[in-house]
């Protein structure tokens, strides 16, 4: 089965005199990967079962948190 890797970039940047951190999340196919995940920041080697998996789960989290907001600031007005 094939194997995908998740990668976790961070770059710090300067905003208003504030540095910050700037997250970017990478999927590469663990065929084309040439990197070292040891030194790349990799987060994960998943099939692609455990990356649709990882998506719903994901997208259940934001739906919660969407609605928990909505929930909020219809109870505010």
């Amino acid at each position: 089965m094939k194997t995908f890797n998740i990668y976790m970039d961070e770059a710090m940047f300067d905003f208003e005199g504030e540095q910050s951190w700037e997250i970017e999340w990478r999927i590469v196919s663990g065929e084309e990967d040439g990197g070292k995940a040891e030194d790349d920041a990799l987060v994960a080697g998943l099939d692609l079962i455990d990356l649709i998996n990882l998506r719903d789960s994901l997208q259940q989290e934001i739906d919660a948190y969407a609605l928990a907001t909505l929930e909020r600031e219809m109870g505010a007005s």
